[in-house]
């Protein structure tokens, strides 16, 4: 490509909520600025590219590259405009988003040094000099709402089973015998009519002084007639309340408040998630590369977005070159290799472990990864081996062949085998939206 024959002007960047503390070198050795500090908003971003302007126009022509780390969401404004911005666009701007965690380790590495926000944009430059990157970082704007909603989404579900599990924890206090399966009253504890006893009795004392044809009667009607037999689940709560340990007036009702207001969380949490679900849907609906995975039993509108929003336009992971170590030369990736790309990505793979003739019989799954791929991805293995024989028949295989935590292994391993079938059905989709001209 052209872009790649002209010299490079790099850019470091170490970014922080007030400030962008950057360090500019040419194609020649000598730092063009040793350090500089531009506010973190608008106006210092103008003022940083007016500035850089200069000095890419001085040296023209030459290649322009921003490099900075993730450092939590601060980086993604400046990063955004670099791409974006129409008087940077004859430089072909790159971006090099670094894992902060390899620039710390690349520290660790060299001599002792001080560490100040102009060191660390020189040492992001360095980095960049000695390693690299293997893929430049790219905005994709088709998908970046369905990102900030899938990602929303996720964090809801992960506090929702977070909330759910306390509530659980202090329900054990407040009623020890609430929850045993021998006398467990209700299937669910955060079903309807369970919620109704939870929240409407503070002491479970209080039950055992209701006659058991009342209490029937009265759960029947908060269940809106659903329980089979609420003449026996009024019996069970009064074991319940006869056998849980008996507390102090003041602490049962502290434990009832904090169950009353956590199953208000839980509520709000609940309706939170409907909405996003909407949210998903609605954006499902704009992408028609989505349909082919979404007309596949066992994968619902929550998984294919969450997936589509990570994995994005397939066709990056199958262009380009590949090193291949068979014939220790680069050649174009395939079909398979941009599979096996986002099952990298996803941290669905096992680093190898040799050295001589020693080699690691069980290699460990590897702990860089994009936490919200890999989730979706083991979500969408779940579901799968409920729904699609093929998948429950590899679930159990890999359950019975585990030597320990057999669920999780066999999850695991189900995941990555779902990630092949995933980005099948994005790629077809994508290449069919591709010869029908609706991609846009």
């Amino acid at each position: 490509m052209e872009t790649t024959e002209r010299p490079e002007m790099v850019l470091a960047i170490d970014f922080s909520l007030d400030r962008l503390d950057v360090a500019l070198r040419g194609p020649a050795p000598p730092w063009i600025w040793g350090h500089r500090a531009y506010a973190n908003n608008w106006a210092g971003y103008q003022q940083l590219k007016q500035d850089l302007l200069a000095e890419l126009q001085r040296v023209s022509p030459v290649q322009f590259t921003a490099v900075g780390e993730s450092t939590g969401p601060y980086w993604w404004h400046a990063f955004y405009q670099f791409s974006h911005d129409a008087e940077l666009a004859p430089f072909d701007p790159q971006l090099a988003l670094l894992n902060p965690a390899h620039v710390k380790g690349y520290r660790k590495a060299l001599a002792e040094q001080d560490k100040t926000d102009p060191d660390d944009a020189r040492l992001i430059e360095r980095y960049y000099r000695s390693v690299g990157i293997e893929h430049p970082y790219q905005f994709a704007d088709r998908y970046l709402r369905l990102r900030t909603f899938s990602r929303a989404y996720a964090r809801v579900l992960h506090t929702l089973a977070a909330e759910k599990a306390y509530f659980v924890a202090v329900l054990y206090l407040w009623g020890s015998e609430y929850q045993r399966r021998a006398v467990r009253p209700f299937s669910d504890l955060l079903g309807v009519t369970s919620q109704f006893i939870v929240d409407e009795y503070a002491d479970l004392q209080q039950l055992s002084a209701i006659p058991e044809a009342e209490l029937a009667a009265l759960l029947e009607q908060h269940s809106h007639h659903t329980l089979r037999q609420p003449q026996e689940t009024a019996q069970k709560l009064h074991q319940v309340a006869q056998n849980s340990y008996p507390l102090p007036a003041p602490l049962g009702q502290a434990l009832h408040q904090v169950l009353q207001l956590t199953l208000e969380l839980i509520r709000v949490l609940s309706d939170n998630q409907n909405a996003y679900r909407q949210l998903l849907e609605a954006e499902l609906a704009t992408l028609p590369e989505a349909q082919r995975a979404l007309a596949y039993k066992g994968l619902g509108p929550v998984l294919v977005a969450g997936c589509l929003a990570e994995i994005q336009d397939t066709t990056r992971f199958t262009t380009g070159t590949k090193f291949d170590r068979r014939t220790q030369t680069d050649r174009p990736r395939t079909y398979r290799d941009g599979q096996a790309a986002v099952a990298k990505l996803a941290g669905l793979w096992w680093p190898k472990q040799d050295s001589g003739h020693v080699q690691g019989v069980q290699p460990r799954l590897a702990r860089e990864r994009n936490p919200y791929l890999r989730f979706w991805l083991v979500q969408a293995a779940y579901t799968l081996q409920r729904y699609q024989p093929e998948y429950q028949q590899f679930y159990w295989q890999k359950y019975r062949e585990a030597h320990d935590h057999h669920h999780r292994r066999a999850l695991i391993l189900t995941a990555r085998k779902a990630t092949r079938l995933i980005f099948a059905l994005l790629h077809k989709g994508r290449l069919a939206c591709l010869e029908e001209g609706t991609l846009t």
